[in-house]
């Protein structure tokens, strides 16, 4: 009998050794995760990176705002959007009727729509540009005094193609009546759903007609920005598209767009609102308030937007107007981008200062060092890119590769910033 006491409190203390061991073995472990963790979280850092001009621009100090004209056509689809020939959209039992089988500009019905992208056009060119910009406010007269040189003034026009579709109506879906019974379980009560649900979408309810609003709109703009003094192109002519369709009510699943189109407009040009409101714009807002009250009042700034509210015609304009034009600014102006880039480990004070975003401190400190390994060279390329100064950030780059052939971190950073020939 003392035998068996002496097992089992050998026994009980061996387990207690056990338990203290794969405590001390757990605490081990997470400790070594949350070290490699942040081992390979730290070197990705965010950046806003000054990208420059996807078109370059030579020779030119100044951007005249030339006109903006509405003109009659068809607006094609762009290949992203294109599921059949433009001319004859195939629809589907699903496509409402009328159907839209085309987008035509009517130059009666859109005449706002110019003025309203040729503003959104200043306004980013007002942000972004490093020119100076002429012609603003429509005046005929310029200049009171100093006229700039023709030769480093480039006009920039427009023609604006827009149609836009908005259809109040009803539709018949089904519904399924289901009496729920007190008495019944919560199998049976669950079961009774499943069957009114599947009637419901099979259409074997009741056929109510149920209102609807869809709204579908469709933008082109072809820029051109010509030397004032010779009429020549600064960069070509070229056309950009943005498109809009939303329903409220009725069928989630019907358009009067083939779904197919429907289906590609809002996966490559539909857009969440509240996402993509700069916060500059909220800032305004929110100053507006206090400034002048009867202004934010008036322009419905307290009033909370709701995605289930229909769009007003001119708030579909403006949207689609500032997609346009952001997108071509980005062909003639520098323009800002979010990266996630990797700061490689190299001098740990330059690290940090590029962590910290003090870019122009990291140059100077790296190009103060004597002798640089690769990584130095990588981390002032980076900074280099991350101020915007592209061409001197792939020099670096081309320098950290020299020294080490095999980091596919380098190569990539060769590919990126690498620019365009000159035409």
């Amino acid at each position: 009998m003392r035998r068996n006491l002496f097992q089992n409190i050998f026994t009980v203390v061996t387990f207690n050794q056990n338990i203290l061991a794969a405590k001390h073995l757990a605490v081990l472990l997470s400790g070594s995760l949350i070290i490699y963790l942040l081992s390979a979280c730290a070197p990705l850092v965010s950046f806003q990176v000054v990208r420059p001009p996807i078109q370059q621009v030579e020779n030119i100090k100044y951007i005249e705002i030339g006109d903006f004209q509405i003109v009659s056509g068809q607006i094609k689809l762009t290949t992203a959007v294109e599921s059949a020939p433009s001319s004859n959209i195939q629809s589907s039992n699903k496509t409402l009727q009328p159907s839209i089988t085309k987008f035509n500009s009517n130059h009666e019905d859109s005449f706002v729509i110019a003025d309203l992208v040729r503003a959104a056009l200043i306004h980013e060119l007002s942000l972004n540009s490093q020119h100076q910009l002429l012609n603003t406010t429509g005046e005929e007269v310029i200049f009171s005094s100093v006229v700039p040189d023709a030769a480093e003034v480039a006009v920039l026009t427009a023609k604006v193609k827009y149609s836009e579709h908005i259809f109040q109506a009803q539709e018949e879906l089904s519904y399924f009546t289901s009496i729920k019974n007190k008495g019944a379980t919560l199998e049976q009560s669950l079961l009774a759903s499943a069957v009114s649900m599947g009637a419901e979408s099979s259409g074997a309810g009741f056929l109510i007609p149920t209102p609807y609003v869809e709204q579908v709109a469709a933008l082109e703009v072809e820029f051109s920005l010509l030397r004032k003094n010779d009429g020549r192109d600064v960069v070509a002519p070229q056309k950009f598209h943005s498109f809009y369709i939303s329903k409220w009510g009725g069928d989630p699943d019907t358009s009067h767009l083939p779904y197919s189109v429907k289906r590609s407009i809002i996966k490559n040009y539909q857009f969440n609102k509240k996402v993509s409101e700069p916060v500059i714009s909220r800032i305004d807002r929110a100053g507006l308030s206090f400034s002048n009250p009867a202004e934010y009042f008036a322009r419905g700034f307290n009033l909370k937007q709701n995605v289930q509210v229909p769009q007003t015609s001119l708030d579909i304009k403006i949207s689609l107007g500032r997609q346009v034009t952001q997108k071509y600014v980005k062909q003639i102006v520098p323009f800002y981008e979010t990266a996630d880039l990797k700061v490689q480990n190299g001098n740990p004070v330059a690290a940090t200062l590029i962590r910290g975003n003090a870019y122009q401190e990291a140059v100077a400190f790296l190009q103060g060092l004597d002798i640089r390994s690769a990584e130095d060279e990588y981390n002032l390329g980076l900074a280099f890119e991350a101020d915007g100064q592209i061409s001197s950030a792939g020099k670096h780059y081309i320098l950290a590769l020299q020294q080490d052939k095999s980091n596919p971190v380098y190569s990539e950073a060769v590919k990126r910033t690498e620019l365009p020939a000159a035409k």
